[in-house]
């Protein structure tokens, strides 16, 4: 029985119930440290704002590693005005936020603190160019997922390894899911071979100044 591409907590343990070895880790990018509170604790609720929240860790993170001015340290009033602005882009805790506007709604909430930050939605991409990059560069990434495991959810790509199973590498990317507080990984060679055939979603780039 295949294994879901994410959710995991055990990396070696997943790569042996998946692909019958441990695997060993021949890289690794750095790890962009950040809140990983889930969404409950830091929306204080329970509802689909799961790219609100996104949002808002990637601004606390900037706040905090490039010390910028006028943002509040408590995330949860961060939250609040990225809640504001996204639903003047149409949020509802009903149906969450369109995909489409993530780069919108982060551009604006940089702009509300009078922060110029340049923001992206890539909806074709690769490892090596988008996700190998972006984190070299210590930039996160908010991932927009329509399919599998994290169905029409939003998680932000805080780092990656790679690991040789057999004669196979296995890119895996380092993610806060909100779902539950912490770090969890996704198989991102299960991940992107499953669901190749159809629009799975979108990577949002933040790039500050």
């Amino acid at each position: 029985m295949k294994k879901p591409y994410g959710g995991i907590t055990n990396i070696s343990k997943y790569l042996l119930e998946q692909y019958g070895e441990k695997g060993v880790m021949v890289r690794r990018g750095r790890s962009c440290l950040m809140n990983h509170k889930s969404m409950e604790q830091i929306s204080g609720r329970i509802t689909r704002n799961c790219s609100v929240v996104a949002v808002t860790r990637v601004i606390d993170y900037y706040r905090q590693t490039l010390k910028l001015p006028g943002i509040p340290e408590d995330i949860g009033q961060i939250y609040k005005k990225v809640e504001e602005i996204a639903t003047d882009y149409g949020y509802t805790d009903k149906r969450g936020t369109i995909p489409f506007f993530i780069a919108g709604i982060t551009r604006e909430a940089f702009k509300q603190y009078g922060i110029k930050a340049r923001c992206r939605g890539i909806y074709v991409w690769s490892f090596e160019k988008h996700v190998v990059k972006e984190i070299s560069a210590g930039r996160p990434i908010i991932m927009n997922i329509a399919r599998g495991y994290y169905k029409d959810h939003t998680v932000v790509v805080a780092g990656y390894s790679i690991w040789k199973v057999g004669n196979r590498m296995i890119p895996i990317l380092r993610v806060i899911d909100g779902w539950k507080s912490g770090i969890h990984y996704i198989d991102y060679e299960a991940f992107a071979k499953d669901i190749s055939q159809s629009i799975f979603g979108s990577f949002n780039t933040t790039v500050i100044g």
